[in-house]
C-alpha cells in the first residue's frame, strides 16, 4: 500500500512539474510575443513619423497627457539627476500670453553676464576683428546691404504690406503656402525646462532624451507633434521670472524646448513644404 502511495506521489509531481512547465514555457513565449509586437510597432512608429504643421482644435485627454509626460520622466539621464521640468498648458490664453510676451534673452534670474571686466568668449579666444582695409561686410546676394529706400517709404513687403505675426489657432505659413504651426496652434504644449544646477555632466543632453521619449510616445497614440525652440525666446526673456511663476517653476531653470501635441488637421496642407532625410549612404558608416 506505501508503495502505491508513493507512486501515486510520485506521478502527481511530475504532472505538477510539467504543467509548470508548460504554463512558464506558454508565458515566455507570450511575453516575447508581445515584446516583438511592442519594438515593432516602436520601430515603424520612429520610421514614419514625421513633424506635423497643422492641428485640428480636439482636445488631448488627461490621461494622455500624463502618458507623454511619464514618457518624458522615463527618459535616460546621467548620473540620474533628471534635469528637468515639464510643463503642460491646454490653456490658449497662457500660450498666447507666452508667444506675445517677447523680451530680449538675458532677463531674469537665470545666470548674469561676467561682472568682473571680463568680456564673453569667442573660439579662438577674442573677438573676431572687423575688417581693416575699410571694406564693408559681406551679405549674400550681390555682397553688400540691401539699401533702404530713400524716399521715405516703407520696405516692400510681398502682397504689399508686412505680413501679420499669428495670434493663435492659424498656423502660419511659408511663401509655398504649406502650413507652419507655432505655440498656439495646438490643444497641447509641453514647455521643457532645464536645470542647470544639477550634477548633470549634460543636462542639454538630458533633456532632448525626455524630449524625443515624448514625441515618441504622443506619436505613438495617434497624435501629431511637432517640437519648437523659437518660445523659449520669450520664455527667457525679460519676463522670465514672472512666466515661471505663472507656470509654478523655479526662476533659475530655463527653457530649452516646446513640444506642440494634437490630432493632425488632415484640412491643411502640411506636406508640401516638407523635406526628405538622407540615407544610410550619405550619413551614418557600419565598422565590423
Amino acid at each position: 500500500m506505501k508503495r502505491m502511495i508513493r507512486k501515486s506521489t510520485s506521478l502527481i509531481l511530475t504532472v505538477i512539474l510539467l504543467v509548470s512547465l508548460t504554463a512558464c514555457s506558454s508565458a515566455s513565449a507570450a511575453y516575447e510575443a508581445a515584446s516583438s509586437a511592442t519594438a515593432g510597432g516602436a520601430v515603424e512608429t520612429i520610421m514614419n513619423v514625421g513633424t506635423t504643421q497643422a492641428f485640428s482644435g480636439e482636445a488631448v485627454p488627461q490621461e494622455d497627457i500624463e502618458t507623454i509626460l511619464r514618457a518624458g520622466l522615463a527618459a535616460e539621464s546621467a548620473i540620474n539627476q533628471q534635469p528637468w521640468f515639464f510643463v503642460a498648458i491646454t490653456d490658449k490664453d497662457v500660450m498666447a500670453e507666452i508667444a506675445s510676451s517677447g523680451g530680449r534673452p538675458g532677463g531674469g534670474s537665470r545666470p548674469e553676464a561676467p561682472t568682473d571686466g571680463s568680456g564673453p568668449s569667442f573660439p579662438g579666444g577674442s573677438m573676431p576683428e572687423a575688417p581693416q582695409d575699410g571694406t564693408a561686410p559681406s551679405f549674400p546676394e550681390g555682397g553688400s546691404m540691401p539699401e533702404l529706400p530713400q524716399d521715405g517709404a516703407a520696405p516692400s513687403f510681398p502682397g504689399g504690406s508686412r505680413p501679420e505675426a499669428p495670434q493663435g489657432g492659424t498656423p502660419a505659413t511659408t511663401s509655398g503656402g504649406s502650413a507652419k504651426a507655432s505655440l498656439g496652434d495646438s490643444p497641447l504644449a509641453i514647455v521643457v525646462y532645464m536645470d542647470k544646477s544639477t550634477s548633470s555632466p549634460d543636462s542639454d543632453f538630458d533633456c532632448g532624451l525626455a524630449v524625443q521619449n515624448m514625441y515618441i510616445a504622443a506619436a505613438s497614440l495617434g497624435y501629431g507633434v511637432k517640437i519648437i525652440s523659437s518660445p523659449t525666446m520669450s520664455l527667457n526673456g525679460s519676463n522670465h521670472d514672472q512666466i515661471c511663476e505663472k507656470l509654478g517653476v523655479k526662476p533659475s531653470m530655463t527653457a530649452v524646448a516646446v513640444v506642440l501635441v494634437g490630432k493632425p488637421d488632415s484640412s491643411v496642407d502640411s506636406v508640401s513644404g516638407a523635406t526628405s532625410r538622407a540615407g544610410l549612404e550619405e550619413k551614418t558608416s557600419i565598422i565590423g
